[in-house]
C-alpha cells in the first residue's frame, strides 16, 4: 500500500516542479537568471520533502513521538503544509491541464484540416505578424507555477493557523424511539479520532477533557482511533484522559488505528485492541467491545451499544466495511438492548447507519472520516467536497433518515498529515428527548453550524 502511495508522491512533486519551472522560465529573462531561480527552487523542494520521507517508514514515523513539539513543529510541519499544498495544486491544476490538452489537440486537427482544404497563397501574403514577447498561452502557462505558493500559504495557515482550533457543536435535539420520559433531556457529548501521537499528546488531551468537562454532559463518548499507530503513545493517552468524567459514565469503542497498533493483544472474547482497552478502563473509560450497557435502571432506561471495529487482519478487508459482519452483531445487541427499548449506538464506521434502522437505533454515533479528508475545498449543497467524498457515503454532521439519526464526527487528531482546512476539529453534542417533546421537527440536515472554542 506504502509503495504506490510513494511513487504517487513523487509523482504529484514531479507535477508541481514542472509548473513552477515554466513559470521561471517565463518571467525570469535572462538564462543566468533561471539557472540561478531553479538551482534554489530544487534545493527547496529537497529541504521540504525529505522529512515527508518518514511518513512512508511506519517505523521511522512513530519516532515523531520523541520529537519535542516545538522541533516537530519547525522540521515536520513546513514539509506537511507542502504535501497539502501538491495535492490542491493537482487537485485544481489536473483538470484544467486535462482540458487544456484536449483544446489543444482539436485546434491542432483544425489547424491541419485547413491547411490541407486551404489554397497556397503567394509568398508574402497572409503572414502573420511577429508574436508578441510573451504570447497568450506562454502566460497562462507560465503563471500557472505561481498559483503553488500561493497554495501553500493556504495550506501553511491549515497546518499552524488551526492547532488550537476547536469547535462545540450546538446541542443536537434528537428523537428517540421509546425513551421514557424521565429520561428525556440526557445529553451527550461525542469525542472520535483523538490520533494520539506525535501530533496529538498528553497537554492536548488535557485541554480537549478540561473543554468537555465544562460541558458538564450526562454521558461522553469515545467513537475510536483513540490511538494514530503505536502503543508507545499508551501513556501519552492515559494521562491525557484521565479527569474525564460524566455523571452517567465515560464510554469507548475501536477503531481500526486502536486494532493496528494494538493488533497482538489477545483475550478468550478478542484479538487486537486488548492494552488500550485495559489501559482506558484505568482512568474509568469503559471499552465497548460488542457490548450492551443500560444507562438508567428498570423501565427508565436506554440501551449504549458500542460495536467493535470488526475486522482484525490487515488488508484491503481492515479498511472497508464489514456488512455481514456488522448485522450479525447488530442483531445480537439488538436483542441485549431489550424491545421497546431507546438505543444509542457506538460505532466507528460510519457506513453502520445503514444497517441500524431495521433495530430501531434512534442515535448511532460515528467518526472515521475526518469530515470529509480534513481539507474541504466547499461546500455543495451542505456536502463537504473533499477526497472522502469518493469514499464514503456519510461524510459530516447529522443525517436523519427513516425516523434515525446518524452524527458523524470531524474527529480531533490527523490522519497522516497535521492538517485541516475549512474542517476544524469538533466536539459534538446531543439532547435525546421523546419525540413529542422535539421542539422542532425532523428532518434532514448536513453539517450543522458550530461555535467555536480554543
Amino acid at each position: 500500500m506504502r509503495e504506490p502511495i510513494f511513487v504517487l508522491f513523487l509523482l504529484l512533486n514531479l507535477f508541481a516542479y514542472v509548473a513552477m519551472r515554466q513559470s521561471v522560465r517565463t518571467w525570469v529573462k535572462t538564462p543566468e537568471r533561471q539557472r540561478r531561480v531553479l538551482n534554489i527552487l530544487c534545493l527547496v523542494l529537497v529541504l521540504l520533502n525529505v522529512p515527508l520521507t518518514v511518513f512512508f517508514i511506519r517505523e521511522m514515523s512513530q519516532a515523531l513521538v520523541d520529537i519535542p513539539s516545538p522541533i516537530l513543529k519547525v522540521i515536520f510541519y513546513p514539509s506537511t503544509a507542502w504535501l497539502a499544498t501538491i495535492l490542491l495544486f493537482f487537485a485544481v491544476a489536473a483538470p484544467v491541464a486535462l482540458a487544456w490538452a484536449v483544446v489543444e489537440v482539436l485546434l491542432f486537427l483544425g489547424r491541419t484540416l485547413a491547411r490541407l482544404w486551404r489554397k497556397p497563397e503567394p509568398e508574402g501574403e497572409g503572414q502573420l505578424a511577429a508574436a508578441p514577447a510573451i504570447s497568450r498561452r506562454a502566460f497562462m502557462a507560465g503563471s500557472a507555477g505561481l498559483v503553488v505558493p500561493a497554495i501553500y500559504g493556504v495550506s501553511a495557515y491549515g497546518v499552524y493557523g488551526t492547532l488550537d482550533d476547536l469547535d462545540i457543536s450546538p446541542e443536537h435535539e434528537i428523537p428517540m424511539p421509546h425513551l421514557p420520559r424521565s429520561m428525556s433531556g440526557m445529553t451527550v457529548v461525542q469525542l472520535s479520532d483523538l490520533h494520539v501521537g506525535p501530533y496529538i499528546r498528553e497537554r492536548e488531551l488535557q485541554h480537549l477533557v478540561s473543554v468537555t468537562n465544562q460541558l458538564q454532559p450526562d454521558v461522553v463518548v469515545i467513537t475510536g482511533d483513540i490511538i494514530d499507530r503505536s502503543l508507545d503513545s499508551l501513556p501519552d493517552t492515559v494521562a491525557g484522559l484521565r479527569g474525564l468524567k460524566a455523571s452517567l459514565g465515560v464510554f469507548a469503542v475501536l477503531g481500526n488505528h486502536d486494532i493496528s497498533s494494538d493488533r497482538y493483544s489477545y483475550t478468550d472474547e478478542h484479538r487486537g485492541g486488548v492494552n488500550i482497552a485495559e489501559g482506558i478502563e484505568s482512568v474509568g473509560i469503559r471499552t465497548l467491545r460488542n457490548e450492551v450497557v443500560h444507562l438508567g435502571s428498570g423501565q427508565d432506561r436506554v440501551a449504549l451499544m458500542g460495536l467493535d471495529w470488526p475486522s482484525y487482519r490487515r488488508g484491503r478487508d481492515f479498511y472497508n466495511y464489514q456488512e455481514t459482519r456488522t448485522q450479525r452483531l447488530l442483531a445480537r445487541m439488538a436483542q441485549e438492548a431489550g424491545p421497546e427499548t431507546a438505543r444509542v449506538l457506538l460505532a466507528h464506521h460510519p457506513d453502520t447507519f445503514m444497517d441500524v434502522q431495521k433495530h430501531q437505533v434512534g442515535l448511532t454515533l460515528a467518526g472515521h472520516t475526518h469530515g470529509g479528508g480534513q481539507v474541504i475545498l466547499a461546500d455543495l449543497s451542505g456536502i463537504p467536497i473533499g477526497i472522502g467524498m469518493f469514499r464514503f457515503k456519510y461524510l459530516s454532521g447529522l443525517y436523519r433518515e427513516q425516523g434515525c439519526s446518524l452524527y458523524v464526527n470531524r474527529g480531533i487528531g490527523y490522519l497522516g498529515i497535521p492538517i485541516r482546512i475549512n474542517c476544524p476539529p469538533e466536539i459534538s453534542r446531543f439532547k435525546l428527548v421523546n419525540p413529542t417533546e422535539i421542539s422542532t421537527p425532523a428532518r434532514p440536515s448536513f453539517g450543522a453550524d458550530a461555535s467555536r472554542s480554543t
